[in-house]
């Protein structure tokens, strides 16, 4: 074993302890919403959440429409009835919009802020006036490191760099030598991240990898010609990462159309992916619990401004720690052949 591989493998370890330890915080709460909903389900309404009025904002950099803000938005939808508090969800894929929708959320009064950080620089400005302005400001999907310097209190996601490294293990496990990653979103740094730390486990274990940028779901057809046509130009290419799961079902297309010799894998679930692997065509996917991202933050926020009571003490004091730690993982988790049935899409209706 190399000196880079037996590091690699350190990391590796490392993080998944990281990931064991937010598992274990994040059953102790979910133990505690599923004691709250028993009480309220066996003594009625005597016994609920304590009712306070806070606003919350969530802006991303993705809207309503794309699969996985779906999720995010679901989880957060959910939170709001739980927690009985007043919620924007908002978002858009440019980044000019993303930056007036956070402005309008501070100049609106709003007293949380969430957001997510594709591109910290052109966020930085808005973040820290909502900070100034007395928000309460947590991150979200990407962006931690740097949401953490504009004053952001916690963040909750997977840690892309963690996730790219282990999935690019994953590939070069499953045999292949020589990587394709591709990128849909030209400056989102935790899509950069993941491919890089990818092509570092690629080259670790004694292969190869290239980037492609292609120009997204914005244009289907468009994007599986470029990636066909990477494929047909490099025909030892026997890998392919992508990062959406809507570029993934893309990526097959490509793949099939061009009658590629290539596995594919990618982040990110749909019905479609879990179908694929089902069937076979498709190695894993890496999940990051979207509903996760969604409720969570919105939860913590509840806790953070409510009265603590009795009931309410405990989850105040493991919010506390979270907080101190920064980051609160929801990923990566990975799912392949030996979990997919697990999914209630595969599985089917109970």
């Amino acid at each position: 074993m190399t000196n880079a591989t037996a590091l690699a493998r350190i990391l590796i370890g490392h993080w998944r302890g990281l990931l064991l330890a937010a598992l274990i915080g994040l059953v102790m709460f979910a133990a505690y919403l599923c004691r709250v909903d028993e009480v309220v389900r066996t003594q009625g309404q005597t016994a609920s959440l304590p009712q306070i009025d806070l606003r919350i904002a969530m802006i991303t950099h993705g809207g309503i429409g794309d699969p996985f803000w779906d999720q995010v938005a679901a989880g957060a939808q959910s939170a709001e009835r739980e927690f009985g508090i007043e919620l924007r969800f908002d978002g858009d894929g440019n980044i000019n919009t993303q930056v007036r929708l956070v402005d309008n959320v501070v100049a609106q009064g709003y007293d949380v802020l969430i957001v997510s950080l594709a591109d910290p620089d052109a966020m930085e400005n808005s973040v820290r006036g909502a900070i100034e302005a007395g928000l309460l400001v947590l991150t979200i999907n990407s962006g931690e490191e740097r949401g953490r310097e504009f004053g952001a209190i916690t963040h909750f996601g997977q840690p892309d760099k963690v996730a790219g490294l282990a999935a690019g293990e994953r590939m070069a496990a499953a045999g292949v030598n020589r990587m394709l990653c591709v990128v849909h979103e030209a400056g989102n740094v935790g899509l950069g991240h993941r491919c890089d730390e990818a092509g570092l486990s690629m080259e670790l274990s004694g292969g190869s990898y290239q980037t492609l940028f292609v120009t997204g779901t914005a244009n289907i057809r468009e994007t599986t010609n470029e990636i066909g046509a990477v494929l047909l130009a490099n025909p030892a290419i026997d890998g392919v990462l992508t990062l959406n799961a809507e570029i993934a079902e893309l990526a097959q297309r490509a793949i099939g159309e061009v009658a590629a010799d290539a596995l594919l894998a990618t982040f990110d679930i749909s019905s479609d992916v879990l179908e694929a692997i089902e069937r076979g065509e498709m190695l894993f996917a890496v999940d990051q619990q979207a509903y996760l991202q969604g409720f969570l933050p919105i939860a913590f926020a509840y806790f953070a401004h409510v009265e603590p009571e009795l009931e309410t003490s405990v989850v105040l004091r493991a919010l506390r720690r979270w907080s101190a730690s920064g980051r609160l993982l929801t990923g990566p988790g990975f799912v392949d052949a030996s979990n997919v049935r697990r999914y209630p899409e595969i599985r089917g209706p109970e």
